[in-house]
């Protein structure tokens, strides 16, 4: 059974999502260890699917979906809070 809670990140306008690791409780996703291809560099996944697979692959039955958006910053206003989805991993194949 996977320690921790699994994340996958969302960027406003990208095309592709990262997903990681934390230990931290729903809310906070600062100190998440990214996964990383076989060459050491961050992994990006071109589909939520993707992602999904690879934290399933690990031993996870669900997570969590962080949606970040710079729009906020962008016009001046104070950073956007970022959003947590819980995101049960469909367990069937």
């Amino acid at each position: 059974m996977a320690t921790g809670r699994a994340l996958i990140f969302s960027y406003s306008d990208c095309a592709h999502y990262h997903a990681g690791i934390t230990q931290e409780p729903v809310g906070s996703t600062e100190a998440a260890q990214l996964l990383r291809n076989p060459e050491g560099k961050v992994a990006k996944f071109p589909s939520l699917f993707r992602a999904q697979q690879a934290l399933k692959d690990l031993g996870y039955t669900r997570g969590w979906l962080v949606m970040q958006s710079p729009y906020d910053e962008m016009i001046g206003n104070e950073p956007a809070q970022k959003t947590e989805l819980a995101l049960p991993f469909d367990t069937d194949e």
